[in-house]
C-alpha cells in the first residue's frame, strides 16, 4: 500500500509542476492559464483523479460483491486500499481547492456546501470505519453502499458543473458521468445477480 500512496503523492506532485508550468506559457498557448488559477487547475485534476479512483472502487465492488470481499482477505486488502487511497487524494484535492480560495480570497459558503462537506467528511471517516469494521453485516452493507453512492453522486455533480462552466474540453467530464452511472448500474445488477 505504501506504494500506491507514493504514487499518489508523485501524481498530486505532478499535477501541480504541470499546472504552474502552463502558469509560464505564452497566452496564445491553448494551455496557458493565469498564474491565479493554479490551485483551480490542480484542484480540477486531483478532483478527476478521485473520481477515477472511486470508478474504480465501484467497479471493484460490483465485479466481486461485498460478501465476497469481505470472505477473501486479499479482495479485502485491495478493497481497503483503494478506500484508503482515495481518502489521501481527497485530502490532496482539499488542499489545493484550499490555497485556491486563499489566493482568490474567497469563503466557503457552509449553507451552500452542506452536502461537499459532509462527503468530505465521510471520506476521510470511510477507511477507519472499513478497518474497525471488518465482519460485513446487513448495516455495514448498507452502509457502504449508502456512502458509495453519495460520493458517486458528488463527483457527478462536480463533473456536470464543469461541463456547464467554460471549459475549452468537456468530453472526460462528459466521460466520467457517463462511466460512473454506467459503474453503478452495474453495481446494482450484481447485487441481485451475483456471478
Amino acid at each position: 500500500m505504501t506504494s500506491f500512496i507514493l504514487i499518489i503523492f508523485c501524481l498530486e506532485v505532478l499535477i501541480y509542476v504541470w499546472s504552474a508550468w502552463t502558469a509560464n506559457l505564452k497566452k496564445d498557448n491553448y494551455f496557458a492559464i493565469s498564474h491565479q488559477v493554479i490551485f483551480e487547475k490542480c484542484a480540477r485534476n486531483s478532483g478527476r483523479v478521485s473520481a477515477l479512483l472511486n470508478l474504480v472502487i465501484l467497479l471493484v465492488v460490483g465485479y466481486f460483491g461485498l460478501k465476497q470481499i469481505y470472505s477473501d482477505k486479499e479482495k479485502f486488502d485491495i478493497f481497503f486500499n483503494l478506500i484508503t487511497i482515495l481518502t489521501i487524494n481527497h485530502l490532496i484535492h482539499f488542499f489545493y481547492i484550499s490555497r485556491n480560495f486563499k489566493r482568490k480570497s474567497l469563503k466557503i459558503k457552509l449553507s451552500q456546501e452542506k452536502r461537499g462537506i459532509i462527503t468530505y467528511i465521510c471520506i476521510t471517516l470511510f477507511p477507519i470505519l472499513i478497518w474497525y469494521f471488518k465482519n460485513l453485516n446487513i448495516v455495514l452493507y448498507i452502509c457502504i453502499m449508502l456512502h458509495l453512492l453519495n460520493v458517486s453522486y458528488v463527483f457527478i455533480l462536480a463533473l456536470k458543473t464543469k461541463i456547464r462552466y467554460k471549459s475549452k474540453i468537456t468530453i472526460h467530464n462528459r466521460f466520467g458521468i457517463i462511466a460512473t452511472i454506467a459503474a453503478w448500474i452495474f453495481v446494482v445488477f450484481r447485487i441481485f445477480v451475483p456471478f
